[in-house]
């Protein structure tokens, strides 16, 4: 008779990447067809496992346990009370030989096409789940991603203007780190590998190992998109949201144009595509970009002039006047719009763009 592992887990909201969804992370590999999910004496239905035999729910599912999980801090007078769900399940035998994921010859074997590569890559993610005290040795391929000991893969970033020392498309990482000790950073976050099938959004075709060798690949919005891609449609959006949605419904299309500036905010080539606006309108230049979630607004000084206290004093934002400039930051493209007009309907009180 086969043993049976038991736990008690809360059931956490997880973002997917087109929507949020349910899911219990266990403590070692399920096998799928095994896992009985019981809440409150009800059967839950996962709607699908996750590549460690790890159940997943549905977003309806998951906004049920919240209502029930909720109910049941009212009930015990406890605004902190976690409501966990049982789950029953036959634990997974992991049994790949490991030469094939934690050697140099079985990772650049795995390089031929993107099946071997995720297959590979989840692989050790397999094994670290399993065997949770032997860590990983640790790669760099193509000389940009690091496989670390613990299943991840993180992007290689160069930090100067000279090129990284690779030392072919599988090394070590003590050896990379030995042959730069300057000159590189590890990027935050990891870095995901598209499917075998996935095709970019914007181009059409289907990624191949040598996008990511060559071309590395964004992941956004549950979508993969080449980098290249990404920034072209990126910037694109933006120039369509300033223009479009912004500065058009304030002036007529003739009676502005625009150069495209580097980011003011965000530094560096990582952000390059997201660009920040010089307006030239019939009224004198406007600078305009995102930092963060607010919009930068300054008027140059050949903007016509109005008084920055009267017209915003009760507006609790970032502002100032330096050097004939006068500028406002606007929680959003509304807020940016109300502004822009607010400062229009002073400087040039019989404007109207309809």
């Amino acid at each position: 008779m086969k043993v049976l592992d038991v736990e008690w887990k809360r059931m956490e909201a997880r973002d997917m990447g087109d929507g949020f969804q349910g899911h219990i992370t266990l403590d070692k590999l399920a096998i799928p067809d095994t896992v009985k999910v019981t809440l409150l004496g009800e059967t839950i239905i996962p709607a699908s496992f996750d590549f460690y035999g790890h159940p997943n729910f549905t977003e309806e599912q998951q906004m049920l346990y919240t209502f029930k999980e909720e109910e049941f801090r009212r009930k015990n007078g406890d605004k902190y009370a976690v409501l966990e769900a049982e789950i029953v399940y036959e634990e997974g035998i992991f049994d790949v030989p490991r030469s094939r994921f934690d050697t140099i010859s079985g990772i650049e074997n795995s390089l031929k096409n993107l099946f071997d590569l995720n297959e590979m890559l989840e692989n050790r993610k397999l094994f670290c789940k399993a065997n949770p005290k032997e860590p990983l040795r640790e790669f760099v391929i193509f000389g940009c991603f690091w496989l670390d000991q613990f299943g991840q893969v993180m992007t290689i970033q160069k930090s100067g203007e000279e090129a990284l020392r690779i030392g072919g498309e599988v090394e070590s990482y003590d050896e990379f780190c030995q042959n730069n000790t300057k000159g590189f950073f590890i990027t935050t976050g990891g870095y995901s590998v598209p499917a075998e099938n996935a095709v970019c959004p914007c181009c059409g075709k289907h990624f191949t190992v040598d996008d990511i060798r060559n071309n590395p690949c964004v992941y956004k919005n549950g979508k993969y998109y080449h980098d290249s891609c990404w920034r072209d449609y990126r910037r694109h959006k933006e120039v369509y949201q300033f223009t479009h949605q912004l500065m058009s419904l304030v002036y007529q299309d003739a009676d502005y144009q625009f150069e495209l500036l580097p980011n003011g905010y965000w530094q560096g080539d990582s952000n390059s595509h997201i660009p920040w606006f010089l307006f030239h309108t019939i009224d004198g230049d406007i600078i305009m970009g995102w930092r963060k979630r607010v919009i930068s607004i300054e008027w140059q000084k050949n903007y016509k002039p109005f008084d920055m206290k009267e017209l915003f004093d009760a507006e609790d934002v970032t502002k100032w006047e330096e050097d004939g400039k006068r500028g406002i930051h606007a929680w959003g493209e509304d807020k940016a719009r109300e502004y822009l007009q607010k400062v229009l309907e002073i400087v040039n009180p019989d404007y109207s763009v309809w």
